[in-house]
């Protein structure tokens, strides 16, 4: 079974990341980066912010070396691939929200391994980080510009394959958890009592730390949103390649399993905040 998910994780990653890259307006980014203060902020709390979350907590529930390492690279991973909708849902900023996804993806090859370094945790020296690196290129990185490039080039063609590919996209990620989950569901049990705490706290100390973040800099109420769902949605299909695929360490990935229900429940309250809040406060979208 580990050598089935092992061979399966980078085709799937790959169709991912091309759907991505399909979805991504180069204008819409942009637009985000010609006022990168909210850019700047989002990508602080998601770069920096939430390593630093998952090692105060890993640290402060006292988690096994292991443990910490799945949730350092849940927490190290890019933005999820679903985010962008998620945005649109809390009547977030959509160009903010891609701009997010794409930096924080095609970084994820130097920032991933930057962080496992960093965090001292099971990753057999400097080869091992650069095993990384460039397998996460090649995942990741290469079939985003390439979707990216395709959408420029042929946009009609691009807008076709990426309707089809999407629904693909979506069935080989539930299909990397499933497979995933159930090859580490008696660890999982066994684990729950141990990191489902920490796992639950980072949930819920995400979102919030980006509403802190941007309120101190002053960001419009849809930034704000944004950052909290970008923040809160990772992608935890990265999180179970790098510790299955490529750190052969399958257990790694427990933490993240567990994460990508939570984030989903968490998004959801989010979601219907923003729009329970929004019938009454559409003047709330100002300026600070």
């Amino acid at each position: 079974m580990n050598e089935m998910i092992s061979a399966f994780l980078p085709a799937g990653m790959m169709v991912l990341m091309l759907s991505l890259g399909l979805r991504l307006d180069p204008a819409e980014a942009g637009r985000a980066v010609r006022q990168p203060r909210a850019l700047l902020t989002g990508l602080a709390v998601q770069v920096i912010g939430l390593p630093l979350i998952a090692f105060a907590v890993s640290r402060g529930l006292g988690l096994a070396p292991a443990l910490t390492a799945g949730l350092m690279l849940v927490a190290a991973s890019p933005g999820g691939v679903t985010s962008n909708y998620a945005a649109l849902l809390a009547r977030g900023s959509v160009g903010l929200s891609v701009t997010m996804t794409l930096l924080t993806s095609l970084a994820a090859p130097i920032t991933l391994p930057l962080v496992l370094l960093a965090a001292s945790v099971t990753v057999p020296g400097a080869a091992a980080l650069w095993k990384i690196s460039l397998a996460m290129v090649a995942v990741a990185l290469v079939p985003i510009l390439v979707g990216v490039l395709a959408a420029k080039l042929a946009p009609r063609l691009a807008a076709g394959v990426s309707r089809r590919l999407d629904p693909l996209a979506r069935l080989l990620f539930l299909a990397i958890v499933l497979a995933t989950f159930w090859q580490n569901w008696g660890a999982m049990g066994q684990a729950f009592t141990q990191v489902g705490a920490a796992v639950t706290l980072f949930a819920v100390l995400a979102p919030v730390l980006a509403f802190l973040a941007g309120a101190m800099a002053r960001l419009r109420a849809s930034e704000r949103r944004t950052i909290m769902v970008e923040a809160t949605m990772q992608n935890v299909a990265i999180t179970i390649f790098v510790a299955s695929a490529l750190m052969r360490e399958s257990g790694l990935a427990i933490p993240g399993l567990i994460y990508a229900v939570e984030m989903n429940l968490v998004v959801l309250l989010l979601i219907g905040w923003a729009q329970y809040s929004g019938r009454g406060a559409r003047r709330a979208d100002q300026p600070a």
